[in-house]
This record gives C-alpha cells, structure tokens and sequence, in this order.
C-alpha cells in the first residue's frame, strides 16, 4: 500500500483567523470526502492516527485545526463556542467542498468539534445539504457537572477562562494544548445551567429537530467530559431517521470503560472503537 502523505492547507477567514486542513489522500478513493476535527484543548495530533486510518480504508480524508489551536489562528482570546461555529466550520466545510468537486461531505468528529457542526446546522438548517452523515464521538453539552464537585469545577473553569482569556491546559487535563479563548466559560455555563443555549438564548438542544442527516454517536461508559448520558441527548433530540448509538462499555462488549482521550487514541480505540466507525461510513459513503 502507498504511504499515505499529508498536504497542508490555510484558509484566512473574513472575519479574521484562520484555520488549517490537514489532507490524507487514499490511492484509491471510495465515496465522499470526509471532514474530521478535534475537540477542545487539542489540535490536529488528537485525531491523526483516525485520519490515517480512514484514509488507509479508501476515504480521502481531511483534519481541521480551528480556532487557535495547532496552526490555526484565533480571530480573538474572548470569542466564545459560537465564533468556530459560525465561522471555522462553515469556512473548512465550503473549502473541502470547492477542492474535492463534491456537493456533499461527512463530518467525523471528537468532544467539542461536534459542537462546531451542530451549533452551525441548528442556526442554519438549510446548510445540511451539505452533509452526508455525520460521526460524533464525545460531544455533549449539559451533563458535566451534575455533582457538586464537578459544579464548583466548572465554576473554576468558568472563573480562569473569563480572567485569562483562555483555559490552561493544567486546569483540563483532557487534551493536548490549552484552549486559546473564552470558548470553554461558556460551555461551563451550560454544564452550570444544564442548558445547551446560545449567547442569544437560542436553545441548540431543541434545533437539533431539524437536523437530519444519518448521524453514528459515540459515547464513553467513564467519560467524566462528555458523560454518555450527555450524548445520548445529543442521540434523542437529533431529527435523523438512521441513527446509531454505541456506549464503549463493558456492557456493551467493549474492553473496558473508555474515557475521554480514549476513545480517539490509543491501541484500544485504534482496535474497538475504529472499526465500526469504518463500517459505518463504508455502508453509507461507497458510492
């Protein structure tokens, strides 16, 4: 098999920033392009090893570093989750559109860079045209901090991030990088809140209705970031007819209880929670 190579791609924002597209071309593509991102606290190194993999599978597969992290370029230190939403994401998605000829792409995601696409559908739901399905592997919005330990956690949180203008990586040991902005005092407030609403007050969780293409959620059983609870509201309220849920579980046949970082790095994930992942973009995206 060729080696699979990576080309650099960055893309200056209009609104200022910029983001970077990290391309893994397969020798022989099958099906759409896909578009995979990170989460939080991490750049494009949290999710190479599943871009490689996707793209030794066929799929002609493209990273996304937004908002500051690796090198990306945030606009501001006090933007908040719906800056990347309204503009990092989009940004990638056009850009991946216009390079590959395709109408269509899917988004393949771990933690908080599921937040990007659905905060960008939910307040554009015409916009889902251009996806095909979607893979989100750790993302919710409410249910961190339904302890009171895990409250005054997000009271800290929220606390340093407003004062700093950003989270350091000490404070979240979850990731690979601090996050470069206000981003995580707002998710603080719904975890706070347990509210997944916008700036405005827009309730993202009931925008989800509208949502519909075929989505694979992926949830943690000792996810203590994204609580499988957490995700399985993402699961509920998505308007998707074909949707699938797995818990990484004991119970349901995994090795173990996989944790945040675990479900994206690591032996573990490259053995159980990669595959049927392929498989499920194989029997959507071989055309």
């Amino acid at each position: 098999m060729t080696e699979i190579t990576e080309e650099q791609h960055f893309i200056d924002l209009a609104v200022g920033g910029r983001i970077a597209l990290y391309h893994y071309q397969p020798e022989i593509k099958i099906g759409r392009p896909l578009l995979i991102t990170h989460g939080t606290l991490s750049d494009m190194s949290t999710i190479r090893d599943l871009g490689r993999t996707l793209a030794k599978q066929g799929f002609d597969s493209w990273l996304l570093e937004w908002g500051g992290h690796g090198q990306a370029t945030a606009a501001s230190t006090k933007q908040n989750f719906e800056h990347p939403a309204f503009n990092d994401a989009p940004a990638a998605i056009s850009a991946v559109l216009e390079k590959t000829g395709h109408e269509k792409l899917y988004w393949v995601s771990h933690s908080g860079g599921g937040h990007l696409l659905l905060m960008h559908l939910g307040r554009h739901p015409e916009k889902q045209n251009e996806i095909a399905g979607m893979v989100l592997i750790g993302a919710q919005s409410t249910d961190a901090a339904r302890t009171t330990l895990a409250k005054w956690g997000a009271r800290l949180l929220w606390l340093v991030t407003m004062t700093l203008n950003q989270t350091p990586i000490f404070l979240v040991r979850s990731g690979t990088e601090a996050e470069p902005t206000r981003l995580l005092a707002q998710w603080a407030v719904w975890s706070l809140q347990e509210k997944w609403v916008g700036s405005d007050g827009f309730d993202y969780l009931t925008a989800l209705a509208e949502i519909k293409p075929p989505a694979l959620i992926i949830a943690g059983g000792a996810d203590i970031i994204a609580p499988a609870s957490g995700c399985r509201k993402f699961f509920n309220h998505l308007g998707s007819e074909d949707k699938s849920w797995i818990i990484c579980s004991t119970g349901s046949g995994f090795s173990k209880e996989f944790s945040h970082g675990q479900l994206i790095r690591g032996r573990a994930a490259r053995n159980e929670v990669f595959p049927p992942i392929i498989n499920w973009l194989k029997e959507r995206n071989n055309g």
